[in-house]
């Protein structure tokens, strides 16, 4: 569940979804990237499944009013400090 919610902290996730599992209480996170894809989860106990939501989707929020959504950039050092 914390590769998913990185995943939102960086503000890659635009949207979360949940989904049964086999066995009863237990349930696994989908997320929808900016890109289109989806990433899920194994099965998780549905009490921890509804925290990690929670907190998934308070990271889409603050991506969302600062229009970060897929902005990621990774930048490579200009020089080395002495």
């Amino acid at each position: 569940m914390k590769h998913v919610e990185a995943l939102a902290m960086l503000g890659l996730v635009v949207d979360v979804n949940t989904e049964n599992c086999e066995n009863q209480r237990f349930r696994k996170i989908i997320v929808k990237l900016f890109n289109g894809d989806t990433v899920s989860t194994t099965c998780y106990f549905e009490d921890e499944v509804q925290q990690s939501v929670k907190i998934i989707r308070v990271y889409i929020d603050i991506a969302k009013r600062n229009n970060a959504i897929g902005k990621l950039q990774v930048t490579e050092p200009t020089g080395m400090e002495e």
